[in-house]
């Protein structure tokens, strides 16, 4: 179902001639969606110097001005005017009823209505006016890709804003080429894949990854005396004890006052993409409220109460407890679990499918996960206190107490099943089978099952356990073949530099990160 490059329409507007880079005689047209760092604008004359020349941009908020500067033949979109209000611009050409009808049509929109999720400030955004965003966003899209005769899809990750996804769901609809990153949850390494739910494709022009490698292998064998605390983890526990209502409803304040003030003098704040919805209305006032504070924290600490009341406290260890798989909760909003869980993105469907495979004697203990109740991140946007209502009355299937220690259920469980979490990974680095419904990083190691891929269960929890140095080697091995030194965003940057610290500049270099990525991407490309 590829459109013939015959089919798209003419260019509606002329291409004039970069001179600051010497571009091939027939570029290929790509939509970039850059992430956050600056390393994304090197990546895009970098592109454009290898024929693959950016020609709609719709990336982070922090590269506009540079993809509108040095660019100016593409068409760079801002989130705000794409997912944040009715487009008012003219759409000449609309999907058809077959494009329309597509089983991948219809799953796009259910993922961006949960997408949508992250803009629902207050959970003002109804369904209704999601409908028309989500349409508004489609036949804008899909005429500005055919238009502009779009022929790659080049994404720093895989696209968890809603327009983004959108726009790399159409295209891959479309039958053009799609490329991003996925990262590694350990150390500061990249591999580029296809499609989100896919194979890494082998690096180009990767410098030696040996450091790298053996730092991963480090990190292996802290396994070997039981499951260590993650560094995020750490990092949120600190923040939320130190948390207080007073300070963080203040500086909200504080902010609203000073852009109601910046825009009484006709001062508006620096361009910022700011795609919340905070009006029940279509016409109302999208403003900033002063009551946002006081109902963001009703909606966490309802979710927090709700939680205890279903779940019970337990000791793993317990010879009397039934066989049991452990299913970590994902934390959400998050893209590790939209987009990267495919068909699986809804933790509730993985959990129904789990249930359903499972021999009806053998339990599930499912547990929340702790970020979902932090103060540091927006978890009351994406879970309903009622879903444990939801959970807690399903068929030999338990609620488990934040109390209960996640290394404790993942040691004694017959196996840990996770949409992409570590959880898995670090179910097989103890000798135990991890199940993973989407595709991270560690899907293709040792002691790793895909959902898609299940055995019996009897097979499954048969299996010998794999050894923490077959792990390692095989891990070491997908490095050397697959991996790219490279820090996608500045989140994961402040991350890393914080896990490395004076380490980082030697273990990662921009430059090389921004030529291997381009280069292998254009290697596959010839390979088509």
């Amino acid at each position: 179902d590829s459109l013939s490059k015959r089919s798209w329409p003419t260019l509606l507007s002329s291409r004039s001639e970069r001179t600051d880079v010497a571009r091939p005689v027939n570029p290929r047209r790509v939509l970039f969606i850059a992430a956050s760092r600056t390393m994304w604008r090197e990546v895009a004359t970098e592109m454009s110097a290898s024929g693959l020349e950016p020609t709609v941009w719709l990336g982070d908020w922090r590269n506009y001005a540079f993809g509108k500067k040095n660019f100016p033949d593409c068409t760079v979109l801002g989130l705000k005017e794409v997912q944040a209000t009715i487009s008012p611009f003219t759409v000449t050409l609309v999907p058809d009823a077959e494009f329309v009808t597509r089983r991948e049509f219809i799953q796009l929109k259910a993922q961006a209505m949960k997408l949508m999720d992250r803009q629902d400030e207050t959970r003002s955004f109804g369904r209704l006016e999601r409908d028309a965003h989500f349409y508004s966003i489609v036949t804008r899209l899909y005429s500005l890709i055919v238009e502009r005769q779009i022929e790659v899809v080049i994404a720093a990750e895989a696209p968890h804003h809603v327009a983004q996804l959108i726009a790399f769901r159409l295209c891959e609809m479309l039958g053009i080429p799609t490329y991003h990153l996925v990262n590694n949850t350990y150390v500061p390494l990249v591999h580029v894949a296809r499609s989100i739910v896919g194979d890494p494709i082998p690096a180009v022009g990767a410098p030696d990854v040996t450091d790298l490698a053996n730092r991963v292998s480090a990190e292996f064998a802290k396994y070997e005396n039981g499951i260590p605390t993650p560094l995020y983890m750490a990092n949120q526990a600190r923040h939320d004890r130190s948390w207080s209502f007073l300070r963080w409803a203040s500086k909200y304040w504080k902010n609203v006052a000073i852009q109601r003030v910046r825009a009484a003098l006709g001062r508006p704040e620096k361009f910022r993409d700011d795609v919340q919805i905070r009006s029940r209305f279509p016409f109302a006032s999208n403003e900033r409220r002063l009551s946002m504070p006081f109902v963001v924290e009703r909606i966490r600490r309802n979710l927090e109460r709700e939680y205890p009341r279903h779940a019970i406290t337990l000791n793993p260890a317990d010879a009397d407890l039934p066989p049991f798989v452990y299913f970590p909760m994902p934390f959400e909003p998050e893209r590790t679990s939209l987009p990267d869980g495919g068909d699986f993105y809804e933790a509730m469907d993985a959990l129904l499918a789990l249930r359903s495979y499972l021999p009806d004697d053998v339990a599930i203990f499912v547990k929340e996960h702790p970020t979902q109740f932090s103060r540091m991140l927006p978890g009351y946007k994406a879970r309903s206190q009622l879903l444990y209502s939801v959970i807690s009355v399903m068929p030999n299937t338990t609620l488990v107490s934040l109390s209960v220690p996640s290394s404790a259920l993942i040691e004694h469980a017959q196996f840990t099943c996770a949409i992409t979490g570590t959880a898995a990974l670090e179910s097989a680095l103890i000798g135990k089978q991890g199940v993973v419904f989407g595709t991270p990083w560690f899907a293709r190691l040792p002691g790793i099952t895909l959902f898609a891929d299940i055995p019996p269960f009897g097979e499954l929890v048969g299996r010998p356990a794999e050894t923490l140095s077959s792990i390692t080697a095989a891990a070491i091995d997908e490095i050397g073949r697959v991996a790219i030194p490279g820090i996608i965003s500045v989140e994961q940057f402040t991350y890393f530099k914080q896990k490395f610290g004076t380490d980082l500049p030697s273990l990662v270099d921009d430059a090389v990160t921004v030529k291997s990525v381009v280069a292998t991407i254009r290697a596959d490309l010839d390979r088509r």
